[in-house]
């Protein structure tokens, strides 16, 4: 009877349990997939299991990454003076910062402050434009009869002879407004005989031939050349004798000019009667003329002002840091001087939601040691949506352009950093945008100021030859050979 009840049962169980598998299949929907059997797919097999640390997503690897780059960072820096800030981002991520909101000086690369502060206010397209006029036409014959030739300055800061730019390495930006093209375009007019003489007007800006707030030092040190509304040359003497002075093996250096209005003048006034025009009259200077009241011959444009950005920051220009800050204070409140420029600037700032704290400006070039910035500010510059890509292009390409040409030299920085870089007598500071071998984009900030000046010059370079390796092994944890699957065959 038990095995009788054995037999029975069992088929019942597999009958009921059957049952309960349809209805389960049933309930939620459950299908068989169809095979087609017309169609083979062959598949490689995967050397990397699905359960392995090469599949973490990079939300997990990337805070790896950069801890290891902030563990190496922190030991660099520690090299660094009490005085020095230093700040590191990616994708507008701060992925390193040291100090960054301490004031220091930051020495010439407070040009990347003026620069900016330009192109904000006055755009990327802006051009000075330098108008020559006279009283009158001139007749059928090209006289300017009873009148003078007047050169109306409009504070272009690179009006440059060919003469000049000879003087400028080969490394070095040769972006400018030739003097001598404006003579071409003079003769081209038809001018051929001046009666009266070559006239400059420099009423645009005030005459104040050097930086106010600088020390006498720095005043005498012929640094820049003397400013004005209407600049040939930089401000400089020299080109009468062709600037023999300052070429050969022991050149000596560049002289202002005592008056540069008045050389601009008399430059302008040989150029012209190389071409052949004859002038009666000397070359000076009047303020004084209504330009309304004179027929307008030419105008001539400058390049853009993010050329000329181009050319400050490579070349590290002190005078176009300077006749720069002049323009943003006419443009900005009707007064072309020193004084209007830096009382604009971080007005500027503030309205381009950019830190203006801990900012003190003395001057436009950075080369009086009482400037103080902050590296937050460079950071938040390099960063800037509006016009940080222009101060990008602008800067020159280290290991091979302008002032940069020369430093960094077999570090993985050369031909990979625009940067302006700078050292002197205790002061060093590094500003600029780093492209990896993996192609991520890095904005670096670096200001030390050192009070052991002996020591200086040897950490600078130790932390900048260090901080070039550990900045180009960071990945962000992105690389195919950690994040991607590997084959068999690999």
């Amino acid at each position: 009877m038990l095995q009788l009840l054995k037999r029975v049962s069992l088929p019942l169980l597999i009958l009921v349990a059957l049952i309960a598998l349809l209805n389960f299949k049933d309930r939620f929907g459950y299908e068989e997939a169809p095979i087609n059997t017309t169609q083979i797919i062959e598949t490689k097999d995967l050397g990397t299991p699905v359960f392995s640390l090469r599949r973490v997503p990079e939300l997990l690897t990337s805070p790896l990454a950069t801890q290891q780059l902030q563990e190496s960072l922190l030991e660099l820096v520690s090299v660094l003076p009490d005085s020095s800030c230093f700040a590191v981002s990616a994708d507008s991520e701060e992925l390193f910062e040291f100090q960054k909101q301490l004031p220091l000086n930051p020495g010439r690369t407070q040009k990347i402050i003026t620069a900016y502060a330009a192109l904000a206010q006055l755009g990327s397209d802006y051009q000075y434009e330098t108008v020559i006029s006279a009283d009158r036409e001139t007749d059928a014959d090209g006289n300017l009869l009873s009148s003078d030739l007047y050169v109306i300055g409009s504070g272009d800061p690179v009006i440059r002879t060919d003469a000049f730019m000879e003087l400028l390495p080969e490394s070095y930006s040769f972006i400018r407004t030739s003097a001598d093209e404006m003579a071409d375009l003079t003769v081209g007019m038809n001018i051929l005989f001046i009666q009266g003489a070559v006239v400059v007007n420099e009423s645009r800006y005030d005459e104040e031939r050097t930086i106010v707030g600088w020390d006498q030092n720095l005043k005498e040190s012929a640094v820049i050349g003397s400013l004005s509304a209407s600049l040939l040359d930089s401000g400089f003497d020299g080109l009468k004798q062709n600037y023999s002075q300052q070429r050969g093996d022991s050149p000596l250096p560049l002289v202002p000019s005592a008056n540069p209005a008045t050389r601009f003048a008399a430059n302008f006034d040989d150029l012209l009667e190389a071409r052949g025009v004859i002038i009666l009259r000397g070359a000076k200077e009047i303020n004084n003329v209504e330009q309304s009241s004179l027929v307008e011959l030419i105008t001539i444009k400058s390049p853009s002002l993010d050329q000329i950005a181009k050319q400050m920051l490579t070349n590290d220009d002190n005078v176009t840091a300077e006749m720069v800050l002049k323009e943003i204070g006419f443009s900005r409140t009707g007064q072309g001087s020193t004084g209007s420029g830096l009382v604009s600037l971080p007005e500027i700032l503030s309205a381009n939601n950019l830190p203006n704290t801990e900012l003190l400006l003395i001057d436009g070039s950075g080369l009086s040691r009482d400037n103080q910035a902050t590296c937050n500010l460079f950071q938040a510059i390099l960063q800037d949506d509006r016009y940080g890509e222009t101060i990008k292009e602008a800067l020159p390409l280290v290991g091979v352009e302008g002032v940069v040409s020369n430093v960094l030299q077999g570090t993985p920085f050369e031909s990979n950093l625009t940067a302006h870089t700078y050292f002197e007598t205790g002061r060093a500071a590094m500003v600029g945008s780093y492209t990896t071998p993996e192609g991520l984009e890095m904005h670096i900030t670096y200001i030390a100021n050192f009070d052991d000046i002996e020591s200086a010059q040897n950490v600078h370079e130790t932390f900048l030859n260090g901080l070039a390796p550990i900045l180009s092994e960071f990945t962000g944890g992105k690389t195919l050979d950690e994040m991607g699957p590997r084959s068999v065959i690999d």
